[in-house]
């Protein structure tokens, strides 16, 4: 029979399946071509179990290169495969045909004879340069079994630069595999293995759990039911094959196989593979890699993994023996507590179904030139060159090193829970595969510290090109590592979010309270940045707010933070010497801590790094930060409220979205979209077919949206949609909302409640260095301004010992010599040093008194009541506060021609001309000394002087400017303090006491002016 111009027996070629005929045709076709500067190689991919070592066998002997060299991984195979070419293959499938043979050997250091050559690609790293140079100038042909990357890049070099045909033969198409081969799209033929389960060459195998202790049972179970079948069970390690030897070894007639079994004289434990394996009576098999690759056993139906397999590669190899044809078995695998391996075997069926039509080969290997291009870049750098300071080497993703050779420039690391059957070997392989599926060249490695890495080189198309390529190269890490409880930490260079990834079986971030532990990795902190985002109805505010300060622990208005939810924040942490320890920036949507002081860190320092964020996730330290305590928190999920409406944040894209639906275009535009909600909504109001939907539901992500139809979408101008926008909108879904006050956001369901709502600690909060007790505010006798019979009572040109005048007039004793406190009265303490004191009472006055020193400038606004035991209602508060906030303006008007509108009366005695008794001077105190006016025309000149130093004062950012409000015997800090703490059970007069408070708060703090409210104890 004449097969692309060869001819095989006719026997032979109908003994063989249908794939084995496609790959030995394509093959045959290659190597018929002439060799020059463009020729590439052939692939051949099938699947193990499909009969790779017939094509091999069958295209030794039929192409007319006299020199043929074979190269495998294992010498089990090798030999096996030695065989298979010698004559077992013919002999099975064209048995008594006179089928002529060239001579094979085993032997490649003499080469002289023509013939086929059979060996290892380690065989090929003993090789000098000499040896090597003589096998490249007599092969003629090079057939690769399993052509995997290497570390040794002696057998790559040979198979590259070789003037030979090459044809790849492999079970797994991978293309950090293939691309160093130069594959020819036109000389390949890939067999996938659903195309083997559609033409019954191959078997689908089942899988099961199972616990440890129903091992015997199970392998039992299966060998009864499926007469003259095997058990192989696959190890991760000698001591494993040593304990289930022990376990199994009186029950079943068992094998062990390893290395260290060499010298070992029991007949049922050896170091290497025997010869007659599948004819034997071994039931269980037990190894650790040693029956992988190419070892053919039929009869083996039964694959016990005990451990997660850590590469996607070698999960296909090992199941590759079990999927072979025998009798209508079904091939079954069985993992030991966990299901990590079907979860790795199904990323591995995903990518096998996306090779299976021939459109989709022919782009794969297309895609393999791009890897190419890569490989060559890296190869035209120098093997050494002066950079900076030193010398550096060539980069080999082969041979790198991240223990040695990896610097991450700063610790950005984000923390995520982990999901239900997470396993760290089925992340590493599925983000190995995404490399490989975006065309990247990717290798991962394990490391001594537990953590997992990838790295890979990608050529990004340039943005700036509409119709050329122009490649920019990147080298990509991505590092990982279980930490604390069912945590694990994730470094990514291109930054990419992983939450609530279900491939890798990630939730969501770890919690807001986790992550701001991070301020107490030094003995205090002060927030810097935040920014927030809003959970509730914003018609009037801002969707998001972001602040920035040198330390945001000062703000004021912190109830308007309960309807937001805090998103980010940067804190800086500070030792016992108030010297910076730390500066961490925090993620909360992302889970992310980056760390913004210290940089460049090796992977062992980044080790270390995470090991004390570790520590410190799991342990339990006091957070006190106000600020991070005033924004909302998450509620338990309520999945029986009705939605209301839905917002979606576009704001950070550079153009407007274009959308696609059922033929229709339209676009969103790139800012906030509001859509009330009624069973669903439209995106676009006249295209019905735009309809999203969202189902609220009691598991992660708790809220789901659906289309009815597709819509595709595209952030590139002219570029067609293409994108499944259900994704974008789920990513892009800044909150919804819904009845009774709720709000979903980020995965977490919110509800606005204001603080006093729930306990609430004064001490904790910024009114405890708002509202302050003072004995001196409460007494029997206690009058405001010194009233007695309708007479304000002046004593020694002073005010009546009786009246808070009095207390406050006291800050003048810093024009003695030595004041003692007592001289200095109650208030000294809030602003020492004192050097100004002026009484500007009565009339339309700025304030009771003017207080200043000289880097602070106090309105101070005065109310006495009559209660011997004051409580804590707002009306206490209501008239003296409203007083005080309204004349703020003359605090901080920088106006410096702005005066008293009671100026003339500053002019004149206190409480004014004709009262029964006059206090001639209102100037208390001017720059610490105290004033007698020797007439009134200097009365006038000092006032105006004293005014000027005000106005001066009230200009200059220097000067801290407050407003005290003092109220005696009608409000008292320890009833407020003590309603309060019973939340929305408190008083309803203190309750309102609060919300006063807090706007006073608004209103100052907005203007940088501080509010110290003086009332009774």
């Amino acid at each position: 029979m004449n097969i692309s111009g060869f001819t095989i027996n006719d026997v032979l070629w109908n003994g063989l399946r249908a794939c084995q005929q496609g790959s030995i045709k394509t093959a045959l076709s290659y190597v018929r071509r002439p060799l020059n500067d463009d020729a590439k190689s052939c692939l051949i991919s099938l699947p193990t179990g499909a009969g790779k070592s017939g094509v091999i066998s069958v295209i030794c002997h039929k192409a007319t290169q006299k020199k043929v060299l074979v190269l495998c991984h294992r010498r089990a195979v090798c030999n096996q495969l030695l065989d298979d070419i010698k004559g077992n293959f013919f002999n099975e499938r064209a048995q008594g045909e006179d089928i002529s043979l060239k001579p094979a050997f085993s032997n490649v250091d003499d080469i002289s004879a023509n013939g086929i050559y059979v060996s290892t690609f380690q065989k090929l790293q003993t090789f000098n340069q000499a040896q090597l140079d003589e096998l490249k100038q007599n092969i003629e042909l090079v057939i690769i079994d399993e052509g995997h990357a290497e570390p040794s890049p002696v057998w790559r070099n040979l198979v590259r630069n070789i003037d030979a045909h090459k044809i790849v033969i492999t079970a797994t198409p991978y293309r950090n595999d293939l691309f160093q081969f130069d594959i020819d799209a036109n000389a390949s033929y890939i067999y996938t293995f659903e195309k083997a389960l559609e033409d019954g060459v191959l078997k689908e195998p089942e899988f099961e759990s199972i616990q440890a202790d129903d091992l015997s049972a199970s392998i039992r179970q299966f060998l009864v039911d499926n007469p003259g079948t095997k058990c192989i069970l696959k190890c991760n390690k000698f001591s494993d094959i040593e304990q289930y030897y022990a376990q199994l070894n009186d029950e079943f007639n068992i094998l062990a196989i390893h290395e260290q079994f060499t010298g070992d004289t029991r007949e049922n434990a050896k170091s290497s593979v025997p010869a007659s394996l599948k004819t034997s009576d071994y039931q269980v098999i037990i190894h650790q890699r040693k029956l992988d690759e190419g070892v053919d056993i039929p009869q083996a139906k039964l694959l016990i993994l005990t451990y997660a397999v850590s590469s996607g590669r070698e999960l296909v190899q090992t199941i590759g023996r079990v999927v072979r044809l025998f009798g209508d078995v079904q091939p079954k695998v069985l993992e030991l507590g966990q299901n990590a391996n079907e979860q790795m075997w199904s990323n591995y069926r995903i990518f096998d179904s996306s090779l299976n039509d021939e459109s989709a080969a022919t782009k794969f290997i297309a895609s393999l030139d791009v890897n190419r291009l890569i490989e060559l870049y890296l190869e035209a750098f120098p093997d050494a060159s002066y950079y900076g300071n030193r010398f550096l080497s060539k980069f080999d993703l082969n041979t790198f090193n991240p223990e040695t050779s990896l610097n991450i420039p700063t610790a950005s690391v984000c923390f995520l829970n982990q999901s239900a059957n997470f396993n760290i070997e089925v992340m590493l392989d599925s983000l190995y595969w995404r490399c490989n599926n975006a065309g990247e060249l990717a290798r991962k490695i394990d490391t001594e510290y537990g953590i997992k890495v990838i790295v890979s080189i990608a050529f990004n198309r340039s943005k700036f090109l509409a119709d050329q390529f122009f490649f920019e190269p990147s080298l990509e890490i991505t590092l990982f590592k279980e930490v604390a409880q069912n945590v694990v930490a994730i470094y990514d260079s291109r930054g990419r979010r992983f939450n609530g990834d279900k491939d890798l079986n990630l939730g969501s971030a770890v919690t807001q309270d986790q992550l701001v532990k991070v301020m107490s990795r030094g003995v205090s902190a002060k927030m810097k940045e935040a920014s927030s985002k809003s959970v509730s109805t914003a018609r009037r505010r801002p969707e998001s707010v972001s602040v920035k300060g040198a330390n945001l622990e000062e703000m004021s208005d912190l109830q308007s933070n309960a309807a937001y939810r805090l998103a980010t924040m940067r804190c800086d942490t500070y030792n016992q010497f108030e010297q910076k320890s730390g500066s961490y920036y925090v993620g909360v949507d992302s889970g992310r801590i980056s760390d913004q002081k210290e940089s460049s860190f090796s992977l062992r320092e980044l080790n270390d790094w995470l090991e004390g964020m570790e520590a410190m996730i799991l342990g339990n330290p006091a957070i006190t930060s106000r600020l991070v305590h005033s924004f909302s928190k998450p509620i338990p999920v309520n999945v029986d409220l009705n939605i209301e409406s839905l917002i979606f944040d576009f704001s950070e894209f550079d153009h407007a979205i274009t959308i696609l639906v059922d033929g229709e275009h339209f676009t969103l535009e790139n800012e906030f979209i509001y859509r009330e909600y009624d069973n669903g909504c439209l995106l676009n109001s006249s295209v019905e077919q735009s309809k999203v939907t969202a189902s609220l539901q009691t598991e992660a992500p708790f809220l789901v949206l659906t289309t009815d139809a597709q819509i595709l979408y595209s952030l590139e101008g002219g570029v067609e949609p293409h994108l499944d926008l259900v994704e974008l909108l789920t990513e892009r879904l800044h909150k919804v909302l819904l009845e009774n006050g709720v709000g979903y956001s980020q995965g977490k369901f919110f509800e606005l409640k204001l603080p006093v709502e729930n306990e609430f600690e004064i001490a904790n909060s910024q009114l405890s260095s708002v509202v302050v007790g003072l004995n001196s505010l409460i007494g029997e006798n206690l009058d405001e301004k010194g009233l007695d019979n309708n007479v304000y009572k002046v004593v020694n040109q002073g005010f009546s010992d009786e009246s808070i005048f009095y207390l406050l007039d006291q800050l003048k004793a810093n024009s003695l010599a030595n004041p003692t406190l007592s001289d200095l009265g109650p208030f000294n303490q809030y602003i020492p040093a004192a050097d100004l004191v002026l009484n500007t009472d009565m009339g339309t006055e700025p304030a009771d008194f003017i207080i200043s020193s000289s880097d602070k400038l106090v309105y101070v606004h005065v109310k006495c009541g009559s209660s011997q035991n004051p409580r804590s209602s707002a009306g206490a508060l209501a008239e003296v506060g409203s007083q005080a906030i309204k004349n703020i303006e003359m605090l901080i008007s920088g106006d410096r021609n702005l005066r008293a509108a009671n100026w003339n009366r500053l002019l004149g005695p206190w409480p004014q001309n004709g009262a029964i008794e006059l206090m001639l001077e209102r100037i208390r105190m001017f720059e610490g000394l105290s004033f007698i006016a020797a007439d009134d025309n200097e009365r006038e000149v000092k006032t105006t002087e004293v005014w000027e130093v005000i106005a001066q004062r009230r200009r200059s950012s220097r000067v801290k400017k407050e407003v005290w409000i003092v109220a005696a015997n009608s409000f008292s800090a320890s009833d407020f303090e003590r309603q309060l703490s019973r939340g929305h059970n408190a008083r309803s007069e203190s309750l309102q006491a609060y919300q006063l408070i807090q706007s006073w708060m608004s209103t100052a703090h907005s203007n940088d002016v501080e509010l110290k409210i003086f009332v009774s104890p």
